[in-house]
This record gives structure tokens, sequence and C-alpha cells, in this order.
């Protein structure tokens, strides 16, 4: 195992994408120490492993040589290679299966790939700046059926974890041991069904369900609100116990947007939600739900007003956040947070399907390509929605339970972090939602 990693950028001067990559592969994913040497010469000089990225091998040193396609050298958001394939496997290729950017090693006869400018644009999803509208759905959420890592059945494994530990086997190097992690949150949309809301906001409703003909609702309203029961989406100490049971700690992510076509929370002001805020930062973290109307608005005002007011509610500042219904445009969704003062985002899934959208289940810092800067904020990749599993992908119970084992097991192959999203109500047994409390109850039992 070789002590010290030494870098090189054969090509010129080493870049912020460069620094960047290396922080993924070395940081971030292998937990190794490394340098980046400003010359040949202190590179030649330098004692352990040497890498060289780019330039014609350096054979006589025995470094390990990776080749370069001009994507992390210069600033823009594409690059022909992209295009290029390499071999479906062999001594150029880290892991097992083909992957873009390939460079052609006319001396071997073979195309090997620039699989550093391939981390690069899967972490910082540069392949959704410029996607077509196609690629988009309603809400304009970039979905996982038009991502590379769907098409070539990378989706549902870390492909760039991976193929990085891959990579690093084959060099003689040992990723520093770690923990794999489970990590249970939870978005709260709707804290309660019928609780904690106006009596002008309840007459409406009452009134709503009476013309639509809804006899249950009606029903189970009358018995929250006049006969004492509990509301139905008031899951939270049941919750709170399947944490403890497996020794979890959950983040809540409250939405406390104004009430909007997409945003259609219980209102901030509540006496009640207040006191739901307060009693899960007892034993859970908790985090602001930005909601549809801030993130689509041209200006930061909305944003920094629902965080303003979970700081009030909690006594506690804020810098943690997850988007209502994941909406990610990048990269200014990540530069707007970055500037209200969130330094956590864990938006970072897909609606439409389970997986892992940068190819990574670790957190790792965001970089913006297009002002090609790291960002003063922390990507938490999402594993799995409850929402993706029953609404998108149709699948009983049962079939998400075998679905998120199989997850967690590509996961422990790289010992890596399974972050879960669910929703207070959808543990209700109300609706659809009927017999998906057992999944909660059973998940960490297959996964932990």
């Amino acid at each position: 195992m070789a002590e010290s990693v030494n870098l090189w950028a054969a090509d010129g001067a080493f870049t912020a994408r460069h620094k960047y990559v290396a922080y993924i592969v070395f940081d971030v994913v292998l937990g190794r120490p490394y340098q980046w040497c400003d010359s040949r010469v202190q590179w030649k000089q330098s004692e352990g492993l040497k890498i060289q990225y780019g330039g014609k091998r350096e054979t006589e040193l025995a470094a390990a040589w990776i080749p370069a396609c001009g994507l992390l050298e210069g600033t823009g958001l594409d690059h022909p290679a992209r295009s290029t394939w390499s071999d479906m496997s062999g001594p150029g290729v880290p892991g097992k299966g083909r992957l873009p950017f390939g460079v052609a090693n006319e001396s071997a006869g073979r195309i090997d790939v620039d699989w550093w400018s391939w981390v690069f644009w899967m972490v910082t999803r540069l392949e959704e700046y410029n996607a077509s509208d196609a690629a988009f759905d309603g809400m304009g959420r970039f979905q996982a059926a038009a991502s590379m890592a769907y098409s070539e059945n990378w989706l549902l494994r870390p492909e760039v974890e991976v193929r990085i530990r891959a990579w690093a086997s084959s060099v003689g190097i040992m990723p520093r041991s770690c923990s794999y992690k489970v990590n249970p949150t939870i978005d709260v949309d709707s804290a309660y069904a019928y609780r904690h809301r106006s009596a002008l906001r309840t007459a409406g409703a009452t009134v709503k369900d009476i013309l639509t003909g809804s006899r249950i609702r009606l029903a189970e309203r009358w018995r929250v609100l006049a006969l004492g029961k509990p509301d139905p989406y008031d899951t939270y100490d049941w919750l709170e116990s399947v944490h403890a049971a497996h020794g979890l700690q959950a983040r809540y992510f409250f939405l406390l947007a104004n009430r909007g076509p997409n945003d259609r929370p219980v209102d901030w002001r509540q006496p009640g939600m207040k006191a739901l805020v307060h009693r899960l930062s007892q034993s859970a973290k908790v985090g602001i739900h930005p909601g549809v109307a801030s993130h689509d608005s041209s200006h930061a005002e909305k944003l920094k007003m629902e965080i303003v007011r979970l700081e009030e509610i909690s006594k506690m500042p804020v810098h943690n956040a997850r988007q209502h219904y994941l909406l990610q445009r990048l990269p200014a969704s990540w530069r707007r947070l970055a500037e209200v003062g969130i330094r956590h985002d864990h938006s970072l899934g897909y609606a439409d399907s389970i997986g892992f959208r940068a190819g990574m289940s670790r957190p790792f810092r965001a970089f913006d390509a297009s002002s090609n800067r790291p960002l003063e904020l922390t990507i938490h990749p999402v594993s799995a929605m409850d929402a993706t599993l029953n609404c998108y992908m149709k699948l009983s119970p049962n079939q998400a339970l075998d679905s998120l084992e199989e997850l967690a097991h590509e996961v422990k192959a790289v010992d890596g972090e399974l972050t879960l999203l669910w929703h207070n109500e959808t543990v209700s047994e109300c609706e659809e939602w009927i017999g998906w409390r057992m999944v909660y109850e059973q998940v960490f039992e297959r996964v932990c």
C-alpha cells in the first residue's frame, strides 16, 4: 500500500476542475492523503505512488496514468469525447463496463478512458446543464430515465464510488476504513391532516368534502376534531420509536412556505406546528423544506423568509435543506442555497426512480461548473423516496422492501451511506398508503 499519493497534471498547471476531481477521489471516496506537484521535477522526485494525469505516459517511472481528453483543462460545459466510449474492460478502464470520454490508445490498439472527466461530469451533474426539454418532467425536474446512468444500468449502484475503488485496487491504494451508514429523513409537507388549522380553513375543507362526496374524510375529520381521536398524519411518536429501536437519529424537513398551488403546509404560526418542531428537536435533527414558490422565484427573499421562520421556531440556526418535490435545476439551485447560508442540501435524488443521481452515496461538496468553482454547500444524495416506490415505480410494499434491500447491498459494497426519504403521512395507513406502514417498520431490519 502506497504511503503517499503524488499527482501531476502533465498538460499544464492543475485547474480547479483537476483539484475537484482529486477531492472526490481521494478525500471523499478513498479517504487517502495526496498532494499536487507543481512540476515534473517535483513529481519525479516525490516518494510514494505517482499518478500522472494527461500527457504522454511516463513509463520509466512506473506511474499510474490517466489519459486526458481536455474537459478538465478548460472551462466548457461539454466536450466531444463524451460521445466516445471506451472499450468494455481492460487496463485503461476502471471497473467493469464501458465509460464515456474515451481516448484512443494507438500504441495498445484500444480506447482507454479519461475517467476523471467522467467523474467530474457525473458528480457536478454536468449532464443536466444543457439537457433538452424532453429530459425534464412537468415540474422541471430532470428525470432518471433521461440519464446516462439509467441507459447504462448504473443507476441502482453508486457507480462513481464503485469505479474509483476498482481503480484504487488496481494501483495498490487501500481505502480508509469507514462504516456503512443508514440515514432516515422525513419530509413534513403537511404536518397534520385536520388539527392545527384555522377555523376558516377547516370550514372550507369541510364544504369541499361535502361537495365532492368525500364521506370518509368528513367522518374522519369529525372523529379527530369533535371526538378527540388521533390525527392520522400525527405519526411522529411512532416514527421516532422505529428510529430509536435501531439506534438511528432522523432529520425532519419542515415545509413553512406560504400556502400556494404546490405548497400546502399547516400554517407555521399555529401553536401546534411550533410545538411539533420543538418536540422533534429534542430527539431528532431538523431542516427547512423550501417550497415550490421559493424555488421558482427569481430572487431569494421567499427562501430566506422560510429559513427565518424555522430559526424563530427552533431557536437554532438553519443550515440544512431539502427542496419540496426534490426540485433541482443546476447549478442555480445549489448556488442559491449557498448564497442564503444553507450548508447542507439533501435534495439530490430522482422522483421517478430510486438510485444514485450523481453516482454517489456519500456526501460531497458541490461544484458550480459554469463559474468553475466549488460552493460552500455539501450535497447529501438521496437513495430512495417512498413516493418513488409507490407512485412512480408502482411497487407493492413487499417489492419495495426487496428493492431497498438490493440498494443497501450496493451501498454496503462501497462502505457508503444509504439515505431514505419518507413522509409523515405515508405511514398513516390512509388512502394510497394503506399497507405501507409495514415497509418503514421493516426496512431498517433489512438494510441496517
